[in-house]
């Protein structure tokens, strides 16, 4: 109990520089128009949300009214849509364009951002950088696009070792931003650093500073279910995560937290990581994956209260 206290403290020291930036950036979004027509709810990579990848299936690509309903009636106000794959299809910049529109309009006039994701195997910084950028170009036949792009930062089988691992993040990474522009909103989704920490070979000297240097929101995949079991350990495990990007990337920085797999994660570890966050006053906070997700699951995240969700932000 003395060791979950000291990480509750550790946490809640900066919240006041959250309070003096979230006032700074309610008064600079009141001067910016909206990305897309309808008064959205919360600002992209805030609050609640939930993933779907291409692999999620015709089940739900097919239907994308109705499950963007049922993620709104769920209390999802950021859906993350993935919009690429290295494999499926080869040499595709976009999956299912169509479908990409229809989730936008969709979750759009439920006043809900929707993020487009990325997973490059940093090999090829310029066919990366086109994919992307077809992402962050993509506009609807209604003139909409997606709220914010979220770089999925993490090595696969192809992806190239040590330094030139780096090197390429850091060169993709600033020519995202450059093509991008200074004000949309961009965020890296990191593998979790008490992994990182735990399993050293997998990401030796994680280049931390080009995080904290491109992007607007960090996304750590804290999956608990992959490395702790029970209550107290999940909420141990997720305040580790926010304590150590906080030190590492300062205390004002915007943290979305991805938990562990909504499937092998109990109500009670699900609580404990909703617990976690609601007390480090995060930004916004999701499961891995949608299609996952089951009755406990949904009501463990309703209690989500991203009090931090204006704090910290590049606009």
């Amino acid at each position: 109990m003395n060791d979950t206290d000291d990480l509750v403290r550790r946490v809640l020291a900066h919240q006041t520089w959250a309070v003096l930036l979230t006032v700074a950036a309610v008064a600079t979004a009141a001067a910016v128009p909206a990305a897309t027509p309808a008064a959205a709810t919360s600002r992209p990579f805030a609050a609640s949300g939930t993933w779907v990848s291409i692999f999620s299936g015709d089940a739900v690509w097919d239907h994308p009214a109705r499950h963007v309903r049922r993620m709104h009636d769920r209390g999802v106000r950021t859906l993350y849509l993935q919009t690429a794959s290295t494999t499926n299809p080869v040499g595709t910049d976009l999956y299912r364009p169509s479908q990409l529109a229809r989730f936008i309009h969709e979750a759009h006039a439920r006043g809900m951002r929707v993020v487009a994701w990325y997973l490059p195997p940093m090999r090829r910084v310029a066919r990366e950088h086109e994919r992307a950028m077809a992402a962050i170009r993509f506009r609807t036949p209604r003139g909409q696009r997606f709220d914010g792009f979220a770089l999925d930062i993490e090595p696969s089988a192809t992806t190239p070792s040590g330094q030139l691992r780096n090197d390429n993040l850091r060169r993709l990474s600033r020519r995202i931003r450059e093509s991008a522009g200074a004000v949309y909103r961009l965020g890296a989704i990191i593998p979790s650093p008490k992994g990182m920490e735990i399993s050293t070979r997998f990401w030796p000297d994680f280049p931390y500073e080009a995080v904290g240097r491109f992007y607007d929101v960090v996304l750590p995949m804290s999956y608990h279910t992959y490395r702790v079991a029970g209550a107290s350990d999940t909420y141990t495990y997720t305040m580790d995560n926010i304590a150590f990007l906080r030190d590492r990337l300062g205390p004002d920085v915007s943290l979305h937290m991805i938990g562990g797999e909504s499937g092998a994660s109990s109500a009670r570890e699900t609580g404990a990581f909703v617990r976690a966050c609601n007390d480090a006053a995060v930004t916004g906070a999701s499961l891995w994956h949608y299609g996952r997700y089951g009755p406990e699951d949904w009501q463990q995240m309703r209690l989500l209260d991203p009090a931090g969700a204006g704090s910290a932000t590049r606009s």
